[in-house]
């Protein structure tokens, strides 16, 4: 079956074909009307004689199917594929949704369980590289889907998930973070991620012990909270009538869900996460741009992927043939010199046609050469022009973005250098040589970024991320098959780890400092009010 990079452009070429026929109707029309108004009917054959109107019509439509031809190779056909084993880097991400009925609370569109559930499919998403696995809990917890890198498995676990799907009622959240506890410790040494969405009401004691137990094996649990801190009461349908009611307790009240954000807050910092609230759709992309993205993937598995068949070669030799075709085929019987003409003219076109797919390669040749020249900043232009070209090519988007971080901080502009280290490392099919070095220059860019700062504060911050990525780019290029290990990035954790301690130590002698000095202006007061 043909597969198509850009489908959109099938609907523009039909579009453009009716047009251009529209157009030759138009003109053949006009031509006719005109030559009617100037010349006696009578005389009309006498003067076109030799002129083939057949031939017209033909050449007209060579025209029209070569126009469709070119748009059809710029929609870049593709037929047949063959497997590919990638090397994938990740983390593993264990997901836990709350099933309890308080999520049927409808102070969430459309209503609280409906919009984790969307929430839980938007980090899919984003989370190309990790495997992901799903967690229900209500009053006790179980492994929906284990860790995959199937989606189509995940998205189902996560669309068959409700209220009901947990007979026992209640929430328990130290449930969700045992079970994750257990599902972690069958797992290697990786970084171990619960992303929880809730709404906090938990019932169940034990969260202490849960909490404990998830620093031992150093669990990170990041928590999305789920509805709102006012409350919302809660709708069920009566299974006898069938009819909407509000749920009550025990008492016969009717029970108001709340959101318990300083539960989860104290949850996540207790164990290095963060919490965010459900606000927004970009809720879920702030999630893993501030805190996933962050951590340092040392998960390595080998992955066979489809790779399709360009074929845009095909529609675009057929084009070719018929425009020579075209510009050889006469309306009328012409000169020697008119055909040595139309000869030259098809030459060229087939030059430029056969040129423009090397239009995108010159343009990096041209940053390449900008580079060399210690133009930076003007080849970081280059970069950024061509880069959205290759929207559906991770592997050479990765490369691009890779040499424009690289622009970017030979430039020092160290802030965008960044950004494009950061995008490479997100292109699901970036070579790991490439992934090793992007975390090497993005812990280079975060310790210059460090070194621009004041704030002691935020050089502290920056430093941090820096260490964390050259311990990434060291460990990664210890598990990189071929790969030497990477002695730079040892030294200059290292070099990042000392600089911190003299930070840490400089802002803990100023703060004793500033302590005496202090003490001795209250001493000083003392005594002046003494006397």
């Amino acid at each position: 079956m043909v597969h198509f990079e850009y489908p959109q452009i099938l609907w523009l070429t039909i579009l453009i074909i009716s047009l251009l026929g529209l157009f030759f109707w138009w003109a053949w029309q006009k031509r006719s009307k005109l030559l009617q108004k100037f010349v006696h009917s009578k005389l009309v054959k006498q003067l076109t004689l030799g002129l083939s109107p057949n031939r017209r019509l033909i050449k007209i439509g060579l025209i029209i199917t070569v126009v469709a031809l070119l748009l059809i190779s710029v929609a870049r056909p593709k037929l047949g594929f063959e497997w590919q084993e990638m090397e994938m880097q990740g983390l593993d991400i264990l997901v836990a949704v709350d099933t309890s009925r308080s999520m049927l609370a409808n102070d969430q569109s459309p209503n609280r369980m409906e919009r984790a559930k969307l929430a839980v499919l938007d980090l899919m998403h984003l989370a190309k590289r990790d495997r992901l696995g799903l967690i229900a809990f209500s009053g006790t917890a179980f492994l929906q889907c284990p860790l995959t890198i199937d989606r189509n498995a995940f998205t189902q676990s996560v669309n068959s998930l409700n209220t009901k799907i947990i007979p026992q009622g209640g929430t328990s959240i130290s449930e969700a973070v045992n079970e994750a506890i257990r599902t972690f410790r069958k797992e290697e040494d990786n970084h171990k991620v619960l992303v929880l969405f809730t709404d906090g009401e938990d019932h169940e004691e034990g969260i202490t012990g849960s909490i404990e137990k998830a620093k031992e094996i150093g669990l990170k649990v990041f928590t999305v909270g789920v509805g709102s801190p006012e409350g919302e009461l809660i709708q069920i349908r009566n299974s006898q009538t069938g009819n909407l009611e509000f749920l009550k307790d025990e008492s016969g009240n009717v029970v108001k869900s709340r959101l318990n954000e300083s539960f989860l807050r104290r949850l996540s910092t207790d164990t290095g996460a963060f919490y965010l609230p459900m606000q927004g759709a970009d809720t879920v992309e702030r999630l893993y741009s501030s805190g996933l993205s962050g951590l340092t993937p040392n998960r390595l598995e080998n992955q066979m992927t489809k790779r399709f068949t360009e074929r845009y070669q095909w529609p675009l030799g057929i084009a070719i043939i018929l425009l020579i075709i075209e510009r050889l085929l006469p309306e009328a019987k012409r000169r020697v010199k008119n055909k040595q003409n139309s000869l030259r003219l098809s030459t060229t076109a087939i030059f430029i046609i056969l040129t423009i797919p090397s239009l995108v390669k010159a343009s990096a040749i041209e940053a390449r050469q900008l580079m060399d020249n210690g133009d930076f900043s003007k080849a970081l232009e280059v970069y950024e022009r061509i880069i959205p070209e290759y929207k559906n090519d991770s592997t050479l988007k990765a490369r691009l973005q890779y040499n424009a971080g690289t622009a970017a901080y030979s430039s020092k502009n160290y802030e965008k250098a960044e950004e494009y280290f950061r995008k490479a490392l997100n292109q699901t099919e970036a070579p790991l040589s490439l992934q090793q070095r992007a975390f090497y220059n993005l812990g280079n860019s975060k310790y210059r970024l460090g070194e621009t700062t004041q704030d002691p504060d935020e050089k502290i911050k920056q430093w941090t991320e820096a260490l964390k990525q050259f311990q990434g780019a060291h460990n990664l290029s210890k598990q990189t098959e071929g790969s030497a290990e990477d002695k730079d990035a040892l030294f200059n954790s290292e070099l990042v780890k000392k600089r911190l301690k003299q930070l840490k130590q400089q802002q803990d002698k100023e703060q004793q400092q500033d302590k005496e000095q202090q003490q001795d202006k209250e001493q000083q007061q003392d005594k002046e009010q003494q006397q």
